[in-house]
Parts: structure tokens; sequence; C-alpha cells
């Protein structure tokens, strides 16, 4: 701008002196301090411009840049800036602040502050734009700018799902990372919501950007559409992998059904094939569920359907020679599903008494008795609630007890395990119906599938009686936690470490708080989330106790096994942390 600008905002903004205009001329640019950041001002011409001089990049000055034709081009990574707008060329790189730069009596004075000061609805609106085009800078940075700013979880939250439920085909591992987090969220710090909402929407983000999007399709006309009818038409639009008719059959569930009866209707389709596709279906199902508990009921017509690609097109175990051979397990579990109501029904008559010796049964390497065992409890009176918490807490102990001597790849096989008997445990929770019960008994057959990881098995820090000269304070054990964490191989020691948190009773919101930071800090994919995610749920369900201690023990030995990674992710989130403090990059002081 070349004249002088005749605004009270301005002038009331104490106007920074930067030199004459001649002076300016000569030099080509010259820096500022501005109110919070450092200002370059640049002459082209007979005009002059200021944009901050930390390149929204990377942080490189960018006095130490080239200008030609209004164009200002950084030459850490040749990203250019329109000089009059602060708008980029390069997407990648994201606009840079521009502040206001006039002529008074051939003297150059520039505004202390930005032109623009953001506020929730530019950076939610940012927020958008790097999703859609794929920057993790840009997304980093807003998600950094809203948090501090006071955007609440759940409007940043339904920013993130507005697009994703245009814009994706399927449930994806970004909505399970968004998921994780939001239910770690009560528990985690200012710096480790940034990261983990950041690991979550990173990944959202690549995965729209290489997806078809979806079509809509709309409930059938009319009402009075029963449960009964709306999940026997399911059952049978998962048999015959019909998408058409199974979308449309939930979304008029969604419009028709109570809470109960709608978690029915999802969950029979999830559990209709055996431990469907390796157990994520169900936990898919799960996270859609736990994410409209932040959102509301009226989001189900947006994100459940998402979740019928998979629903179709899954395969479940009765399609694997492991679960007919050597032992036949696929024929005992449709003959039970096929008496389920029965045996709840009678449930209800009796009263439990307990059995002390189901756990014993659940490790062990029978299955057929696995499946006994868990019918005569029902049948007994146990509530299916209870039994599906014992049957995840059975999964834990395959991750507790994991012997090293194993693959790392071994691991998949118990995460996947105990992600899906937490997601059972949860739907029953919604709806102890024989549709939701019979996965309590898919979940079992896996945790017997995965006895020979635990030969021999791990033993545990109370078994080893380790740990007893490790620290007792949150900041030392969190610090000792992290460093062995920077070193691969160091299972057996983290896992003395969170056993020792566990065993002083220490604040447990600390402890998953630096779980959760050092999960997301690697460039890892969605399942030592969900593990942790899991483990943090089962906590809650068994309360503070041993089995709390096993199950967390479980948690970081999968973590353990596989970190250190390269942290490329967490670089950018820290790039975008020190951009947004105005930290200097690369300027000398």
């Amino acid at each position: 701008m070349t004249t002088p600008v005749q605004d009270a905002n301005i002038a009331a903004a104490r106007p920074i002196r930067v030199g004459t205009h001649e002076d300016l001329k000569d030099r080509g640019v010259m820096v500022v301090a501005g109110d919070h950041r450092r200002i370059a001002v640049f002459a082209d011409g007979d005009a002059v411009y200021a944009v901050e001089n930390n390149c929204p990049h990377m942080g490189f000055p960018l006095d130490k840049g080239t200008v030609r034709d209004g164009m200002l081009t950084c030459h850490w990574h040749q990203a250019r800036f329109d000089l009059r707008t602060g708008c980029t060329f390069d997407l990648w790189a994201d606009d840079v602040p521009r502040y206001q730069c006039w002529l008074e009596d051939g003297i150059v004075l520039v505004a202390p502050g930005p032109v623009t000061t953001p506020d929730e609805k530019m950076h939610r609106k940012r927020l958008r734009r790097g999703i859609e085009q794929n920057v993790g800078l840009v997304q980093a940075k807003s998600l950094l700018a809203l948090l501090e700013g006071g955007a609440s979880l759940d409007s940043i939250t339904t920013e993130v799902v507005d697009y994703a439920q245009r814009n994706l085909n399927t449930y994806t591992e970004g909505m399970i990372r968004l998921g994780c987090i939001i239910n770690l969220f009560p528990h985690l710090s200012a710096d480790t919501a940034y990261l983990g909402l950041y690991y979550a929407v990173r990944q959202l983000a690549q995965e729209a950007s290489n997806s078809v999007p979806r079509r809509d399709r709309q409930p059938l006309d009319g009402e009075g559409h029963d449960h009964d009818t709306l999940t026997r038409w399911l059952s049978q639009w998962v048999q015959t992998r019909h998408r058409d008719g199974a979308e449309r059959t939930i979304l008029t569930g969604i419009e028709q059904l109570e809470d109960p009866e709608l978690a029915d209707l999802v969950f029979c389709g999830a559990s209709e094939r055996l431990y469907a596709d390796g157990g994520h279906l169900l936990e898919n199902c799960n996270k859609a569920f736990e994410l409209l508990e932040l959102l509301d009921k009226d989001r189900a017509k947006d994100v459940f359907p998402l979740l019928i690609p998979r629903l179709v097109e899954a395969r479940g175990r009765e399609e694997s020679t492991d679960w007919h051979h050597p032992v036949e397990m696929v024929e005992p579990l449709r003959e039970v599903e096929q008496k389920l109501a029965a045996i709840l029904e009678d449930g209800k008559a009796r009263k439990w008494e307990g059995d002390s010796e189901l756990h014993e049964i659940l490790m062990g390497d029978d299955p057929l008795e696995i499946i006994k065992r868990l019918e005569t409890n029902l049948a007994g009176g146990a509530d299916p609630e209870e039994i599906a918490r014992a049957v995840a807490y059975a999964a834990a102990m395959r991750l507790a007890r994991f012997a090293t001597s194993n693959e790392v790849t071994d691991w998949f096989n118990p995460q996947h395990t105990f992600i899906f008997t937490n997601g059972t445990y949860q739907a029953v929770r919604r709806s102890a119906t024989p549709n939701v019960v019979r996965a309590i008994f898919q979940g079992a057959m896996s945790i017997y599938n995965d006895r020979y990881l635990n030969v021999p098995p791990a033993r545990l820090p109370s078994q080893r009686q380790s740990g007893k000269d490790l620290p007792q304070d949150v900041p030392a054990l969190r610090k000792l936690l992290l460093d062995a964490l920077d070193q691969r191989g160091n299972i057996e020691l983290s896992a003395d470490i969170v056993s020792r948190y566990m065993e002083l009773d220490l604040p447990f919101s600390d402890l998953v708080d630096t779980l959760t930071f050092a999960t997301v800090r690697e460039d890892l994919d969605f399942h030592s989330l969900q593990v942790l995610d899991a483990g943090v749920r089962q906590c809650t369900a068994w309360g503070p106790g041993e089995k709390s201690r096993n199950i967390m023990v479980g948690v970081i030995r999968n973590l353990a096994a596989h970190c250190p990674t390269r942290r490329a992710g967490q670089q950018t989130a820290q790039i975008a942390q020190r951009l947004h403090r105005g930290d200097k990059m690369f300027e000398e002081a």
C-alpha cells in the first residue's frame, strides 16, 4: 500500500516507524519487532508491504527471501506468497499473516498487529481447508489455535465429522483414532490432547484425499417398521452382502427405534459373521456409538452409513480353517446362538453364585469347554455384562503374558482380541440381547486361538517381584517410562514402571496422559491407541486393584514392543507449536 491509511484502529495501535522509504527501497527489506511477532517490511518498486517474518511453513526468516513482481519467495523450500494479501501459491506452505503498511511524509509505518485477528470461526474454516488439502502443518496449527482459544471438543469433532461423512466412503482408521482420543480426552493434558487430535486428523485427511465420496441413501418411507423385522432384514442383507438394503434398513432404524433397539440392530449386523473382519467390524460399530455420545443421536444418520461397506463386505471366521480345524468351533457357536434367547431368559430367574474357575477356563486349551462354561454361567443367572468383562480381562492377559520369543507381528492377534472383547463389553452394556451377547462367545474363541502366544507365558512384574527400587512420584516415573520407550526392547522395564505406578495408586489420569503421549508421538497405526483406549475403559470397569494393574501391564508391553519409530508426525506437530508461539526458528538472535 503506497498511500496514507486513515484508519482509526491502525492509528490507535501505535504504528511502528520502520525507516525512510528511500532507505527501504535501497535495502529491499527491513525487520522490526511487532507486538507479538517480528515483521518483515518489503519495498517492491514504490509499493511497501509487511508480513510476519517467519515463513508459515517451517519458520525460515522471510527477510532472507526474494521479492519479484509482488511475489515473495522463501528460499528454504521455495514457498511463494502474494505480498499484497499474504496468500500462498503453494498450499502446503499456508498463508502468511499480513500487516498494514503505509507511507507518511516519506516514512514507512507498519501496524504492530496483523490485519486479521483470527477467531474460532476462522480457525475452524482453516482446519477444514487443511483437511481438504491434506496439509498436516495447517491441520496442526489450526487444532492448536482452536484448543488454546477455548474451542470445545465437540465443536472440533463436529468440524472433522462433517467433513468425514461427506468425503469418506467407509469407517476408516482416522475415524477410529478420533474416537479413541475422544474417549481419552478427559485424562489428557493440553499438549497431549493437541498431539492426539492431530494424530487422528492427519490420518483422516490422508484417507479422504484418496477416497471416493459416499453416495447418500435414504430410509424406507412410512412408519411402523418394528425392531424384529428390521433385525431379520439386516441379517439377510449382511449374509447376501447387499449394501443398499443394509444401509436403508439401518437408516430406518435410526428414525424409528429407541436407543437399546438401535444398538441391538447395529450389533446384530456386526456379529452376524463370527469375529468379522478380524474383530474390527464390531469395534468400528462400538466407536460410532461412542462418537455419538459426544455429539448426539441426530448425527447417527451421518455416521452409521460409513459402517455399511465393511458390514456387508467383511469376512467371518466361519470362512477360516482355524475355526474349523483341528477343533470344530463354528458349529458349536451357531448352536449356542440358536438357544441363547432361552439361556438368557432362564438366567433371569436364577441368582449367580460366581465362578472362581472361569478365568482359568477362558485361558485354557479346550474351546468346547469354554463355550459350555460361558453358556452355563449365563443360564445360571450371570449378568452378561459381567461375563463380557471377564472375557475382556482374559484377552488383556494375553497381552500381559505375551512371550517375547514370538515375532513382533504376532502382537496383532492379541491386540485385535482385546479390542474386540472390550467393544463387546461396551455393546452388551448398551443392549444385552442374544444378538449382542453372542459376540462374547466369539471373543472367547479368539482368546483360545491366541493361547500359543503365551508359551511360555511372560511373568508379571508382581511375579518377578521387580520394580521395588523404582521412584515413587509421578514426574520421575513419567520420565523413566518415556526414556525407556526411547529405546527398543524395554518391554519388561516399561511393564515394571507401569505396575509400580498402579501399585502406588498414583493419579490414574496422569498415567493415561503419559501413555497417550507415548503412543501418539510414534508413527504407529491405530491398534496401539485402540489397545490403550480399551485398557482405560476396562480399568474403569474393574476399578482399582490387581486386575487393573495387570490390564495396564498388557497395554504398556504392547506399546513398548513397537517403540520407538521415526516420530515424523510428532516433528510436524512440534514445528506447528513453535510457529504458533512465534519462536525464532532459524533467525539469529
